[in-house]
C-alpha cells in the first residue's frame, strides 16, 4: 500500500517558467510519491514559450500549464491540501504567507530565465534553469521517504545547493 502523496507547490514571481519547469519535472519523475502544483506571485498572462519547448525538447509533456495566481490556492485550503511549498525566487519567498495547515517551506532559489538582455542569454538562462530544477528534482525523488515533517524539511533544504 502507498502512503498518501505528497503535495507540494513550487512558487515562483510569473508562474510562467521556473515554477512551471518544477511543476512538470516533479509530476514527470515524482510517479505517486508527489503531487506537484505551480503559483506565482504576480503572475504573468502565458507560460513562455520556451518553458514548453524545453519541457517537450526533454520528454516532458508541455501541454496543459498555466499561470496560476498563488492566492488561488491560499484562499481555498480545503481542496488542496499544501504539505511543502518551494519558492523559486526571493519575492515568493518574502510574499508567502502563513499557509494554513503549516505546510513544510523551504526556499530553492533559481534565476528567472525571462529575464535577459538578448535572446542567445535568454536560450542560455532557460537552459540553465531547467538544469538546476531537474538536479534537484531527481535529487529530491532519489531520497528515501521521509519519516516526519522535520526530516522532509531537512532533505528539501539540502537540495537547494544542488545546482
Amino acid at each position: 500500500m502507498n502512503p498518501t502523496p505528497t503535495n507540494v507547490l513550487f512558487l515562483s514571481t510569473g508562474d510562467a517558467a521556473r515554477g512551471i519547469m518544477a511543476e512538470a519535472l516533479l509530476r514527470h519523475y515524482g510517479e505517486d510519491r508527489f503531487v506537484a502544483f505551480s503559483a506565482g506571485t504576480a503572475i504573468l498572462p502565458t507560460v513562455d514559450p520556451r518553458t514548453l519547448s524545453m519541457l517537450d525538447d526533454n520528454g516532458i509533456y508541455p501541454y496543459g500549464f498555466s499561470p496560476k495566481n498563488m492566492m488561488a490556492f491560499f484562499e481555498s485550503p480545503r481542496s488542496i491540501l499544501v504539505d511543502v511549498i518551494v519558492t523559486l525566487s526571493d519575492e515568493a519567498r518574502s510574499l508567502c504567507p502563513e499557509w494554513p495547515g503549516d505546510p513544510v517551506r523551504v526556499h530553492w532559489p533559481v534565476d528567472d530565465p525571462c529575464v535577459a538582455a538578448s535572446e542567445d542569454e535568454k536560450d542560455c538562462k532557460f537552459r540553465r534553469c531547467f538544469d538546476i530544477l531537474q538536479n534537484r528534482v531527481h535529487t529530491l525523488i532519489k531520497q528515501r521517504t521521509p519519516q516526519s515533517a522535520i526530516e522532509l524539511m531537512f532533505q528539501l533544504r539540502s537540495i537547494a545547493a544542488v545546482v
